[in-house]
């Protein structure tokens, strides 16, 4: 960070910690408009002031320094968009000092460097957060991007929606040979459960205006194949979201994102699922029945195969899965709520029952 950032951000946090010793009930929209101030956002009046009901109750939860929140709403309120829009109007300076001044009191400092370890294979221990910036997802609400000390940038995300699943999941494809995104899970010393991810490299098959015919002909052998890879041990472990999940990296390799909902193994559960075999074809051939349902033939075909020996894999590695089921039994129960043994006999079943 350079030392003009440094000292601006320092100033930042003395007045943050001014401003928070007023009791709750005791600050003016003067203080609020004050800290704004010496935040960098210009009209402070007008930004306090905005048609937003208690808005300046959630100008204070934005600000707290021990809340990793950047978007102090449910994104299931009526007003969320409001909140959202008002917090992009401020200066990216300011979202960037406001983030910056949250990791330490919420131990997510630490969080993100055992991240960028595992992102780069390097040990680090420091970086700048560069740029903060709030999405409209519902398995991630904000996306920054932070300098290493090599002056290297890198896009993370925090989510702190389906957290435990995403960090359950995440153990499981490295047993099986399968790609995986690291995340680091973390629960601050205020007990706000969070976790943090790399912005995936990529095409998202599913939703990306890049997936095109001629890319679909061009690409899909190895799309097809990653996807069945990825499906083996998805109906294993039961994941229930799917469509839109799936990002092709530019090194050719299939990977699953936003794992959140796990163990759904029963018949009647809920799927939002179209299997790739059957999604490209119409996505390449919308108009020709023919050429469609020959390619479709092709696709499914090497999925079938890949899939089961997919399956092959899954089945020699059961040792090791129920080893790191074993070691999340804590999270596994408190994710599903229920019984460990219950959980972990209908995944041995679903896995030897695909054998």
């Amino acid at each position: 960070m350079s030392s003009a950032a440094q000292a601006d951000l320092a100033k930042y946090e003395r007045a943050l910690n001014r401003y928070f010793q007023i009791p709750a009930s005791a600050r003016k929209t003067r203080d609020r408009e004050r800290i704004l101030k010496v935040l960098g956002v210009e009209n402070t009046h007008e930004f306090v002031t905005m048609h937003i009901p208690l808005w300046e109750v959630k100008i204070d939860e934005l600000l707290d320094p021990t809340c990793t929140d950047m978007l102090p709403i449910s994104i299931s309120h009526s007003y969320v968009n409001w909140v959202r829009g008002a917090i992009r109007l401020m200066p990216g300076n300011a979202r960037v000092r406001i983030f910056s001044s949250k990791l330490k009191a919420t131990g997510l400092k630490k969080a993100i460097l055992q991240l960028l370890s595992r992102m780069t294979g390097e040990s680090h221990r420091d970086f700048e957060v560069t740029d903060v910036q709030l999405v409209e997802k519902v398995h991630k609400d904000t996306i920054f991007r932070v300098r290493d000390e090599k002056g290297k940038e890198l896009s993370i995300y925090l989510s702190r929606f389906g957290c435990l699943g995403e960090y359950i999941y995440s153990g499981l494809p490295g047993l099986v040979g399968l790609p995986v995104l690291p995340v680091v899970h973390h629960v601050t010393p205020q007990g706000e459960e969070i976790l943090v991810k790399p912005k995936e490299d990529g095409v998202n098959i599913y939703l990306d205006e890049e997936v095109t015919a001629s890319r679909i002909l061009r690409e899909w052998t190895w799309w097809v194949e990653g996807a069945a890879r990825q499906d083996a041990l998805g109906d294993c472990i039961g994941t229930a979201l799917r469509y839109g999940h799936y990002v092709a990296s530019p090194w050719k390799k299939v990977y699953m994102i936003d794992n959140i909902e796990l163990f759904h193994l029963d018949d009647t559960d809920v799927r939002i699922f179209e299997p790739i075999h059957d999604f490209l074809p119409w996505k390449a051939y919308p108009d020709d029945q023919e050429k469609r349902e020959a390619l479709q033939a092709r696709m499914q075909s090497d999925y079938d195969k890949v899939y089961q020996d997919q399956m092959r894999i899954i089945v020699r590695e059961w040792a090791e899965i129920e080893r790191y089921l074993m070691q999340m039994r804590r999270h596994i129960r408190t994710y599903t709520g229920e019984v460990f043994e219950k959980v972990l006999a209908n995944i041995k079943a679903r896995v030897f029952e695909k054998r």
